[in-house]
This record gives C-alpha cells, structure tokens and sequence, in this order.
C-alpha cells in the first residue's frame, strides 16, 4: 500500500472496485496497483517539502496570511 493524492478531493470517502478508501488532506492510504490505475500522484514522487506540509498541516511560508480584517 502507497499514498497517492487525490486529484481533486480534499477529506472523504472515495468508493472503488478493490473497496472503499478514507481521504484526509488529499491523501489516500491505497494499494500501489489502484492508486497507479486511477492515475493519482504517489505522495513519495512529490517534493519533500509537500510531503511535510501535508504531515504538519502547514501552509507555505509564501501563502499570504489570512486574519478578519482582510478581504
């Protein structure tokens, strides 16, 4: 089993033929052989600085910062 992200899900269930697979954050725990099918991307061939956001939950240093009086 690998992680791949989902192209275009951020937090779900995604249904398949080989079962039912939990997304958080993008990612899915699925076997290489359904994540290859589907033609997600593998978390591992990502640059390492995503793989770490998506583990911490962080946003690039370069995102602009959000607060109540910005619109």
């Amino acid at each position: 089993m690998g992680l791949f992200r989902h192209p275009h899900l951020v937090r779900g269930i995604v249904h398949t033929s080989e079962g039912a697979f939990h997304i958080e954050r993008g990612i899915a725990d699925v076997p290489d052989e359904v994540g290859s099918a589907l033609g997600w991307t593998r978390v591992e061939d990502e640059p390492p600085q995503m793989i770490e956001q998506v583990r911490t939950g962080s946003k690039p240093a370069d995102a602009p910062a959000r607060h109540a009086g910005a619109l």
